[in-house]
């Protein structure tokens, strides 16, 4: 037996590792995000005599409990495949759990007028609080391939998807900003846009994983949104409890899932540097 075959650690040959891949990591930090959202659907955010709200109760039960109980078993069979495409698409199903947690909990924080405030505020803060680590973890362990021959997806697509994220920014800011700007509206609206931000940071970073958390970001929140309406039609799509998604927000939306699955599918490495002339005649020399 060689000295490598002893060392525990990530100098380990691949077979010898207790986590032999990035995937087994972000399957962890997915079912206790999951977890986390499912919990504080359990506590009330607001409880008074004539007025009471939970994330648990419908329609919004799909964000806290629904969403991460799928992503829950999207992560166990990502686990059992190792997969990081399947992890991918696990994190990006609870990243509008994620942001309806964050806006509610945020803003009923911030706000002066909420000292009625229950101890759902701090669960679904903290659940919030572990679904954005998670998200931003996700990038930072995912980092770009520099080998050359790397797929990825098409220019094109994700410079088109970039655009139409910027575009799902301007939605949620413009949605909102006539409730007036103070702290509690800025803290809501960070959390408001996490999906907007990771649809124009996935398609920056162009890989096929990051194009895979895009597409199963954008269509969750469509999903969440369309369910929302359907339990509670009187609630306006441009509500906070729609994540102020608006009809051009789910338009921008499906074309970001349009172009998030074909950059996933159509990939391609990207073209060789050209070579640079190594013509020496300008270089100058102490005969000069």
């Amino acid at each position: 037996m060689t000295d490598d075959a002893l060392i525990a650690g990530a100098a380990a040959p691949t077979r010898a590792r207790r986590i032999a891949s990035g995937a087994p990591l972000d399957v962890v930090w997915i079912i206790v995000t999951g977890v986390a959202l499912v919990t504080s659907s359990m506590f009330d955010l607001i409880d008074l005599p004539a007025q009471r709200l939970r994330t648990g109760d419908a329609p919004l039960r799909i964000f806290v409990i629904g969403l991460p109980l799928v992503a829950c078993v999207l992560a166990g069979v990502a686990a059992r495949r190792r997969s990081e495409l399947l992890a991918a698409a696990a994190t990006g199903v609870l990243a509008p759990g994620i942001a309806l947690a964050g806006s509610l909990s945020v803003s009923l924080f911030l706000d002066d007028d909420s000292a009625f405030a229950d101890v759902g505020v701090a669960v679904s803060l903290t659940a919030a609080l572990l679904g954005t680590v998670m998200i931003v973890r996700w990038f930072v362990y995912h980092p770009l391939s520099l080998v050359i021959d790397e797929r990825r997806p098409m220019r094109p697509m994700s410079h088109g998807a970039t655009g139409v994220g910027l575009v799902l920014v301007a939605v949620v800011m413009l949605t909102g900003i006539g409730d007036g700007v103070d702290v509690a509206w800025l803290g809501q609206t960070a959390a408001m846009l996490t999906v907007p931000a990771i649809v124009v940071g996935g398609t920056l970073f162009r890989t096929v994983a990051s194009a895979v958390l895009v597409g199963s970001a954008a269509a969750t929140q469509i999903v969440a949104v369309m369910v929302v309406k359907l339990e509670r039609s009187e609630i306006a799509l441009d509500s906070d409890l729609t994540l102020r998604t608006g009809a051009v927000g789910l338009v921008a939306l499906a074309v970001a899932v349009v172009l998030a699955a074909g950059a996933a599918v159509r990939s391609a490495p990207d073209d060789a540097p050209s070579e640079v002339d190594d013509d020496e005649s300008w270089r100058w020399s102490l005969d000069d």
